[in-house]
This record gives structure tokens, C-alpha cells and sequence, in this order.
């Protein structure tokens, strides 16, 4: 044999060695998860959204949902984000009527205001009344003082909302007017602060119609008096000044609940609760079937600890953390249910909940679970329809950062995505476990059989290379013909 014919072949063969291994690795499927759902997206859409459902969270392998994939007709991969489509908060500008006090004084003060201000209030800090020190017939009107508690209470909002603007109402009679005038607030009556200048104007024509600028406006912030003195033109004594309250209301999130059925455990009385893993628990309540129940406990996990006994030896403790400890009741006062509600925590993930009863417990109660889902973002780039896959052990994470699959879309653009339509749930055969374990599977499965004709393969290749390695070193140490 020659030796340039061997050393290509020597090269085919291993070449070939790298290709095989490159074969046995599994693919990212959705035929290796244990849970599909498929998806109904709108054709004319790039970009859709989709509330990760609640058998993600019951199935998923990963706190993290790094077991979740989007897949395309053909098996692509569809690159998704995880992301909090909270809806954004409707603002309300509810406006009532301040309280509102002149304060007269000199006219050739009307510039300034004393400092000397007598001013009454109530026990709730109320405004009563509002005097120069000392006033004489001849003085003028110099400035307003508002006081907004009165506004609060008619707009039913929060004393400490914030204000946006004011609203003036000149007074009956009153046509034409033109001024400017500055805007003080104040929270205790005694130091104020300048808000905002302002220019307001009425015009009436001789057919009556009317132009006129009527408002304050400024950046909302909260206050409680405010204090309008005259820059430029005539103080007059305005009707009415409404106050404009600036108030955003965030829509209540979505809620999944589900309640979990525990087990004795081998501490005391704890009651131990194996949970889904994927669930970012952020509230716990119990479930009685009885009445008249008053049940305090802690809630929380095991923890592992190790500790030295005599004779150098160690022994491991299971040890409470408790994240929670509080009572939990149900019962029936004066013909009417009394029932405790579901407690608020950070949100944590775990695979069994812990609940260590203070009293002797006669039922066990069961523990709900309540948490916010995620929603996801991704691009229906690939080939419908889609699914959503999901339950895979040991898998790597696949979603991206949200500019990577909707850059320059702001948060109101998210929150108004089309939403994917989730159908029923299909359990596969499939076991969902990672590659490693699916290697090492018990022979007789598919998928051992196959990783056993590819090892075979690999060694038949190298056994290949060997022997025709040896010959060309045998035809090398032959001496050359005369």
C-alpha cells in the first residue's frame, strides 16, 4: 500500500471521530420535555406576549424556568424574555374645592406678605381663620390661603396625594381679567416654599364668548397649604380654587393559588408539604375544614446541620428556618365566618414547605400557595404553529434580555402586545430528563441503543485508523526495490 493513499485514509478516519461524537449529542427538542402546550399566536404579529401559564410553574424542573422553550412547527428554538408586563397604572385627576382665606394689608404691602400672619387652626390642623396683626378699614387684599385638607376629603384621597395644579374661578361680575401671580406652599404654616409663577387671563368678547387661562400648573407634589400672592395686577377674591389631585392607581396583578395536602413529619408536630419547585411563592395562607380553629405556627424549610457528639463522631440535624410565624384562624362569632387571610413574604422558591404547629392540631390544614406570574415576550419568527415546552431536568437557560427580542418597544407598547392563546395540556412519554441521564438510561431504550452503536462505531473507526497506521509503518521499514 502506498503511502500517500494511507495517510488520506488515516485522515478520513479522523476526521470522522469528531463528526461521530458530534452526532450523539442529543438535540433540544420538544420531544425531550415532559409537558407541551400548544400556542395559538396571530400570523400578523412579530412580536406576542403570553402570561407563562400556571402548568408551567406546577411542571417546570428549574426556579428559574430554565426548562421553558418556544418552538416552531419544524422544532426551531424561538428566543423568548421573561419579563414583568405589569399594566401600567391609570392616573386619575379627581379636583374639589380648597378652603380658602384672604389676608388683607396695606396696599403698598401688596407685594409681600407679613410674616406675622395670625393664623387659627384646629386640633387636626384644620385652618380657622387667617388675620394680618393688626388691619385698618383702608387695607387691601394682599393674598389667599389655602388650606387642602377640605379637598382631600371631598376627592377622597390620601392627605399626602399629590397636587398637579390649581383651577381659579373668578367671581361673579367679574369679566376681563389679567394677572400674575406666584404660588407658596407650606406643610406646617411657618416656613413656605415658592412652587410656581404663573400668568391667568380672562377674555369676553361682545358676543360673549370667553378665552381665558385659568390654571396653575406645576410638577405634582404633595403639600398641605398652599399661599397665591399678586406679582402683577389687581388681587381680587377668587369664587372658588379647585385642587387638582394627581392619582395613579396600579391595576391588582394577576393571582395563581394552589393548595398543597401535608404529611406528618418526623419532627414533633411538623407537618411537611412537597411543593413545585418553579412557583416564586409570595404569600402563604392555611385551608381548614373545620371551625372555630386558632392555629399559630411557623412556616419555613428544613435546614441541614452538622454537629459534633462525643466520641468524634457527627451526626446531621434537621433545623427549622422559619420564614413566617403567625396565626392562622377560622371560626363562627355571632352567626358570621371569621377567617384569617393569606400572609404576604419575599418571593421563594422551594421544594417542600415546613409547618411547625405551636398547639396539638386535630386536621391537617392545607397550605396555599400564592404567587404573581411572569410573562414572557418572544418573536414568532419561525414557522407555526407554536408550542410551549417545558419539564426537562438539568437544562440550560434559553431566554434573552428583552431589547434582543423587542428593542425600542416601550413598557405601554408591552403591556398592549398581542397575547398567544395557550390550548390544552399534552403530557409526553418523554421523561424530561437531562442529556447525562438520558446516556445513561437503562439498555432496551432507544436512545441507549443508539448511544451504544455510536460508541461502537467510534471504536470500529479507531481501530480502523490503527491498522492502517501499522501498515504503513510496516511498508516504510521495507528496503526499496533495485
Amino acid at each position: 500500500m502506498s503511502e500517500f493513499p494511507c495517510r488520506r485514509a488515516i485522515a478520513v478516519v479522523l476526521l470522522a471521530l469528531p463528526a461521530s461524537v458530534a452526532v450523539a449529542s442529543p438535540d433540544d427538542a420538544p420531544a425531550g420535555y415532559s409537558h407541551i402546550l400548544p400556542l395559538g399566536v396571530e400570523t400578523n404579529q412579530a412580536v406576542v406576549q403570553l402570561r407563562v401559564p400556571r402548568e408551567v410553574y406546577l411542571h417546570a424542573r428549574s426556579p428559574e424556568l430554565n426548562d421553558l422553550r418556544v418552538f416552531d412547527a419544524a422544532g426551531a428554538s424561538m428566543p423568548f424574555a421573561l419579563v414583568d408586563l405589569a399594566a401600567p397604572p391609570v392616573v386619575n385627576r379627581p379636583s374639589t374645592p380648597a378652603a380658602v382665606f384672604p389676608v388683607h394689608g396695606p396696599a403698598r404691602d401688596a407685594e409681600r406678605v407679613h410674616d406675622s400672619l395670625q393664623i387659627r387652626t384646629g386640633t387636626d390642623g384644620a385652618v380657622i381663620s387667617v388675620t394680618a396683626p393688626t388691619r385698618e378699614v383702608s387695607d387691601a387684599l394682599v393674598s389667599l390661603v389655602l388650606d387642602l385638607q377640605p379637598a382631600a376629603r371631598g376627592a377622597q384621597v390620601d392627605a399626602a396625594a399629590p397636587v398637579g395644579g390649581l383651577a381659579l374661578t373668578l367671581p361673579p361680575g367679574v369679566g376681563n381679567y389679567n394677572a400674575w401671580v406666584a404660588l407658596d406652599v407650606s406643610d406646617d404654616l411657618q416656613s413656605w416654599d415658592e412652587l410656581a409663577e404663573a400668568a391667568v387671563s380672562w377674555l369676553i368678547n361682545d358676543q360673549g364668548a370667553s378665552v381665558q387661562k385659568h390654571r396653575i400648573e406645576f410638577a405634582p407634589r404633595p403639600f398641605r397649604y398652599a399661599r397665591i400672592r399678586w406679582l402683577d395686577g389687581k388681587p381680587i377674591l377668587f369664587s372658588a380654587i379647585h385642587v387638582e389631585y394627581v392619582v395613579a392607581q396600579q391595576k391588582a396583578r394577576h393571582v395563581e393559588t394552589i393548595v398543597l395536602q401535608g404529611v406528618r413529619g418526623t419532627e414533633g408536630r411538623d407537618l411537611v408539604y412537597t411543593a413545585p419547585v418553579a412557583i416564586p411563592t409570595r404569600s402563604l395562607g392555611l385551608v381548614f375544614k373545620g371551625q372555630n380553629i386558632v392555629m399559630p405556627v411557623q412556616l419555613g424549610q428544613y435546614q441541614a446541620v452538622r454537629r459534633r457528639e462525643a466520641g468524634s463522631r457527627t451526626a446531621v440535624q434537621l433545623q427549622l428556618q422559619s420564614v413566617l410565624s403567625v396565626t392562622f384562624y377560622q371560626m363562627i362569632q355571632d352567626g358570621r365566618r371569621r377567617a384569617s387571610g393569606d400572609v404576604d413574604i419575599p418571593a421563594t422558591h422551594a421544594s417542600q414547605w415546613v409547618m411547625r404547629p405551636q398547639v396539638d392540631v386535630a386536621e391537617l390544614p392545607g397550605l396555599r400557595l400564592g404567587w404573581t406570574p411572569s410573562s414572557m415576550v418572544f418573536v414568532a419568527s419561525g414557522k407555526p404553529p407554536y408550542s410551549l415546552a417545558f419539564g426537562r431536568t438539568g437544562a440550560s437557560a434559553a431566554y434573552v434580555d428583552l431589547p434582543q427580542v423587542a428593542p425600542g418597544f416601550s413598557a405601554r407598547e408591552l403591556a398592549a402586545l398581542d397575547a398567544a392563546r395557550p390550548g390544552d395540556l399534552i403530557r409526553q412519554q418523554s421523561s424530561g430528563k437531562s442529556a447525562d441521564d438520558i446516556a445513561g438510561s437503562a439498555p432496551g431504550s432507544k436512545r441507549g441503543w443508539l448511544w451504544a452503536l455510536l460508541v461502537g462505531g467510534v471504536l470500529a473507526l479507531g481501530a480502523m485508523a490503527w491498522h492502517l497506521f501499522r501498515q504503513l509503518k510496516d511498508g516504510a521499514s521495507e528496503p526499496p526495490p533495485a
